[in-house]
């Protein structure tokens, strides 16, 4: 999981007792991918699926399996 790039940010904001990263009373925005996307070809980023949406903790969505 990249997670340095919002710990950076928290601590230049002096939020790091809110957010910054995943603990518990902390908030949180995560967006899950099915793919890493970091790591794969550019062209099959498309192919990538959002499997699920946290917002302030809360699951906003998720992604329905296909069979």
């Amino acid at each position: 999981m990249r997670l340095l790039q919002t710990i950076a940010n928290s601590l230049g904001a002096f939020e790091e007792d809110l957010k910054g990263s995943l603990e518990v009373g902390k908030l949180a925005d995560i967006v899950v991918l099915s793919r890493d996307i970091m790591t794969i070809p550019a062209q099959e980023i498309l192919e990538t699926e959002v499997v699920m949406t946290i917002l302030g903790g809360r699951v906003v969505h998720e992604a329905t399996t296909r069979d």
